[in-house]
């Protein structure tokens, strides 16, 4: 017994190891990963609900390190999740992109897709996906792209996508969307591609749009928009594709188009109204569809 003083130092000194050891490796399931934030998982939970995405397991907070969120079947048909992890000093993932087609969802589009703050892109292309757009995608204070193309949405543009000053493409073509173009689209003036095609859209292009001085791409065509088209299509200096097909529009084409100068693609047809001259188009040195 005399022995058993000496041994203290020894015996504390592995049991303070032991205890290093496990809080070096971690004993909960989540280890030292960083993690989602408790409440993003019940709203991402709600989106795969509505969404109908079968191929998404359960999500919890180690969701972005899954196999279900990062899944490529072929070129156009893929669902894949991004997360940004930075944050916090490595410590918590936000997601940024929800990409998710040709998977045939045929949920509506959940407004919950708002309250993902770090959201960056949102692309639903190819499903089957009905109900309206949610006015709550404006709460997004740093969405760039939103991409919603061949689906069953209806209803027309909420006026607050508007406020979505970050946007620099909003491609909503071959859907059953309609109603008038809201002329709060003119404050996106980071835009640089609005693609319309294939709408139920009516009434005429609003003179805010005049204001998209960033656009490479503008396309109504296949819609009801009438009205002369606008002179301030001049003013869209950087613009590379123009399409006004099949619409109900009238002319003369302005004369401001010789301005393009960047046009590579021009696609005018279907007018009303009387015969007009042909635009002078000599400088439009880039040109190959006309």
């Amino acid at each position: 017994m005399a022995l058993w003083p000496s041994l203290l130092p020894e015996t504390f000194s592995v049991l303070v190891f032991g205890f290093v050891v496990l809080n070096c490796f971690g004993v909960d399931k989540f280890g030292s990963h960083p993690l989602l934030p408790l409440d993003e998982v019940p709203i991402l939970q709600n989106i795969s609900n509505k969404l109908n995405i079968s191929n998404w397991a359960t999500i919890d907070r180690t969701s972005c390190d899954s196999a279900e969120w990062n899944q490529t079947i072929a070129s156009k048909t893929q669902s894949i999740v991004t997360c940004n992890c930075t944050f916090e000093n490595g410590s918590v993932c936000h997601v940024t992109n929800i990409s998710v087609k040709s998977f045939n969802l045929t949920g509506v589009l959940p407004e919950e897709l708002g309250d993902l703050p770090h959201l960056l892109e949102i692309d639903l292309s190819r499903n089957y996906i009905n109900g309206t757009i949610p006015p709550r995608l404006a709460q997004l204070p740093n969405l760039q792209i939103l991409s919603l193309i061949v689906n069953r949405l209806t209803g027309p543009i909420p006026p607050e996508i508007g406020k979505i000053t970050t946007l620099e493409e909003l491609v909503l073509e071959d859907n059953l969307l309609g109603g008038p173009l809201p002329p709060d689209l003119g404050n996106l003036t980071s835009l640089r591609r609005l693609v319309l095609s294939s709408n139920n859209f009516t009434g005429t292009i609003p003179e805010t749009l005049g204001n998209l001085k960033n656009l490479t791409q503008f396309k109504i065509d296949g819609s009801e928009l009438s009205g002369k088209i606008p002179e301030f299509i001049g003013s869209w200096s950087n613009i590379e594709e123009l399409d006004l097909q099949g619409t109900s529009m009238e002319g003369p084409i302005p004369s401001s188009i010789s301005l393009l100068t960047s046009l590579i693609s021009l696609r005018i047809s279907d007018l009303n109204g009387s015969s007009s001259p042909f635009p002078n188009l000599q400088a439009m040195k880039n040109l190959e569809n006309l």
